[in-house]
């Protein structure tokens, strides 16, 4: 059994199973509060003994909270308001990739944008740098003069897709032997309709090879051919790197802690739902009176004989509403300091206050080191196309991506403070926004103002700090 796996074209390698398992609940928070609820009782648990349906009007209430991707969404956003350049100038068929570098129209700073997203999520991603085929129609090997004209494509492959690999230790560390990824075509169904057919690709250091499924089961392979680059054309980008082509997410922590916040709401607006609701509590009836249907409402009287009946609603006290309420907006704070920690300013080694003070500026947060991995991956993007068109990058040749921002750390520590000012009411919203400007986390183009009217805009946010809080200041009942 195991040798027909390791003969089966379409089996993931042991390191690509390891990364997977840390990718469900990503897309499932990506995916927004419809994915979570699909994946049911996976994030959001059962209870003993808890009945099915009341579970499910439970999941059906609860609504996600989307720190992390809105999280990864700004992180991601930040390094392209601005162009992607390049340094020195380039050969002319490399200069024409810059414009349409995927072969689907995107230029360098989408193409760019699109991998960091991928590294965010995922902590690896990779790029093939491939070229067209240039097969003769007479047939015979292609020449040099063949591929003039030609210009190489970057394709982005995302770490879902590569699923294997094989390398050999070479004097200046791993070197690629093969690798396999997935992939779809579309084919043709009936006189109007398509349909999808799955793909496995594979390269080796001198040929390509594609692979079909078939009826009978198994893959077969369907196109074949050789390559001139002399190795495999593959760049792959690490971050919180765990071996070779191996890396985790790095705001996977974020993504617990979004999770902890989906389950701490879920539990908040189901004991809302309950508090809201009074219990009528009726004692010294008569069996008559027991038989008898009750029916409240407004010009409604409900009588009995005993002198001894009582009837009167009990409503809870709120104090576990209070406590849940405070859980939830713990968590929120939790996030919101996670998702700052990439932007810290993070001078090396020991230094005194004043000196952190002078060297602030010049220090750099994970960000910017995630984005120095980018360009880096980039550069030697741009180094196996000018190999496949036979150029010479100039000597100046560098790629630049926007990173001049960040927090410092004491700027990190006043927000914190500021958050919890206007927690607790200390503090008023446009103080609150006027001092997060102050400290660069908003953009210099921000208007108060305007944020301002469109928080009005969107009513309630779904921490609940205003529809909790009015629930709070309700009457209690006269018996917990």
């Amino acid at each position: 059994m195991m040798n027909e796996l390791h003969n089966d074209v379409s089996t993931p390698c042991r390191e690509y199973l390891e990364m997977a398992r840390h990718w469900t609940l990503i897309d499932d928070l990506l995916g927004g509060t419809a994915a979570m609820r699909l994946a049911g009782a996976r994030w959001l648990p059962k209870e003993p003994r808890e009945d099915p349906q009341a579970w499910q009007n439970r999941l059906d209430r609860s609504i996600l909270y989307e720190a992390y991707a809105e999280t990864v969404d700004d992180l991601c956003g930040r390094p392209f308001s601005r162009p992607v350049t390049v340094q020195g100038k380039l050969p002319q068929r490399l200069e024409v990739m810059l414009q349409n570098v995927d072969g689907q129209g995107s230029d360098l700073t989408q193409f760019a944008r699109e991998v960091f997203g991928t590294l965010l999520n995922r902590g690896v991603a990779h790029i093939l740098v491939d070229f067209p085929r240039s097969d003769r129609p007479e047939g015979g090997r292609v020449t040099l003069a063949d591929e003039n004209g030609l210009v190489p494509t970057f394709v982005h492959l995302r770490p879902d897709d590569l699923i294997g690999w094989r390398y050999v230790m070479g004097d200046r560390g791993p070197v690629l032997t093969q690798v396999r990824w997935t992939t779809t075509r579309q084919a043709e169904e009936g006189l109007y309709g398509t349909t999808r057919v799955e793909q496995v690709r594979v390269w080796t250091a001198d040929r390509w090879e594609v692979h079909e499924p078939q009826d009978k089961g198994g893959y077969a392979r369907v196109d074949e051919g050789e390559h001139t680059f002399g190795g495999i054309p593959l760049v792959t980008i690490t971050l919180n790197r765990r071996g070779f082509m191996v890396g985790l997410p790095p705001m996977e922590p974020l993504g617990w802690m979004n999770l902890r916040h989906w389950q701490s709401y879920s539990d908040q607006a189901n004991i809302l739902r309950f508090a809201r609701t009074a219990l009528l509590f009726a004692r010294g009836l008569t069996q008559e009176d027991l038989d008898t249907e009750i029916v409240l409402g407004p010009n409604r009287m409900f009588r009995t004989t005993s002198p001894n009946a009582e009837m009167r609603y009990v409503e809870h006290t709120g104090h576990a509403i209070a406590a849940g309420r405070q859980d939830v907006l713990d968590i929120e704070e939790r996030m919101t300091v996670l998702g700052l920690e990439p932007l810290l300013s993070r001078p090396s080694g020991t230094q005194t206050a004043t000196g952190q003070s002078i060297d602030e500026a010049k220090s750099q947060s994970t960000i910017q080191a995630w984005i120095r991995a980018l360009e880096q991956g980039l550069e030697r993007g741009m180094q196996m196309a000018a190999r496949w068109t036979h150029d010479r990058l100039p000597e100046d040749f560098g790629i630049d991506v926007f990173n001049d921002f960040g927090v410092s750390v004491r700027a990190a520590t006043d927000i914190a403070a500021l958050i919890q000012m206007r927690q607790v009411g200390e503090l008023d919203r446009e103080t609150f926004l006027r001092e997060v400007k102050r400290r660069a986390l908003l953009g210099e183009g921000t208007e108060i103002a305007e944020v301002i009217a469109r928080l009005e805009a969107e009513g309630p946010p779904l921490g609940l700090e205003r529809g909790l809080a009015d629930d709070e200041g309700g009457d209690e009942g006269q018996d917990d």
